[in-house]
């Protein structure tokens, strides 16, 4: 009988417990039992995380809207870029406007480079790239040589790049020793 009567304490325990848990998840029950003879003594606790999860959730929702708007803003400016990239292309020197398609308001403008232009941004990014190469007007006229010579286009930095190359490989150009 008390080996029975301790089975039907835990169990009802142990559904007290149980049926103490909210269903949502918000709050906590913990109950501990002790039995000492035929006397039952059982202490709960209940931990109520209703305002953890309500803070969590909005937290939640605040870095999902930050992170939409974000990415909203991301495209926009790949998009523009991407435009402002193919227009240049095809007008060198020219002027271009970003406008907005709701009310035609100008957002963004600026200038396309020229071909002298992009021929230097090429130019530096390729010295830029070589720490070896001298600047010096003898190394410039061979590079520009072998550019005219060999049909390279000076507006991109691999035409600069293959130039040193083959002047490197072929001792015509200075370096510093590395």
């Amino acid at each position: 009988m008390m080996r029975i009567s301790r089975i039907r304490i835990t169990v009802a325990c142990a559904f007290l417990a149980l049926s103490s848990y909210s269903t949502q998840g918000q709050q906590t029950t913990t109950t501990n039992c002790n039995v000492a003879g035929n006397n039952v003594n059982c202490t709960s606790n209940t931990t109520d995380y209703s305002a953890q999860q309500r803070q969590a959730y909005e937290n939640g929702q605040q870095i999902g809207n930050a992170l939409g708007s974000g990415l909203a803003i991301a495209m926009q400016a790949h998009s523009q870029n991407k435009w402002v990239k193919h227009f240049c292309d095809g007008h060198p020197g020219g002027s271009w406007h970003w406008t907005r398609r709701s009310d035609g308001a100008i957002t963004a403008s600026g200038s396309c480079p020229t071909d002298n232009d992009k021929s230097l941004i090429a130019a530096n990014e390729f010295m830029a790239h070589h720490r070896e190469y001298i600047k010096q007007p003898d190394n410039s006229k061979v590079l520009v040589a072998y550019l005219e010579e060999h049909k390279l286009d000076p507006r991109v930095e691999k035409s600069y790049e293959k130039a040193f190359k083959d002047l490197r490989k072929s001792g015509q150009i200075e370096l510093y020793a590395k």
